[in-house]
């Protein structure tokens, strides 16, 4: 008798629901080429259980995309790229 073997994958993904207020924008960020959605570095620290300053590094060497809206100058994050790191 032939025995049979039968794999079973399981792949899962992690996601966050944001239920708070927030400031939340939806824009193109011209480095990842697409619409995605933009918060704050108070917020983007919070998701990824890191300081603000952190996050403010990460600013600083370009390894987050980021955007400065007017008229106080406030910086918000790629939350797709901010996925990436």
């Amino acid at each position: 008798m032939r025995k049979i073997l039968t794999e079973v994958v399981i792949e899962t993904t992690e996601i966050y629901v944001i239920k708070h207020q927030r400031h939340f924008i939806r824009t193109w960020c011209e480095d990842c080429g697409r619409e995605v959605s933009l918060i704050t570095p108070s917020e983007a620290a919070l998701l990824t259980f890191q300081e603000t300053a952190e996050i403010y590094s990460l600013m600083d060497e370009r390894r987050v995309h980021f955007r400065l809206f007017a008229p106080e100058q406030t910086p918000f994050v790629c939350l797709t790229s901010l996925c990436l790191i």
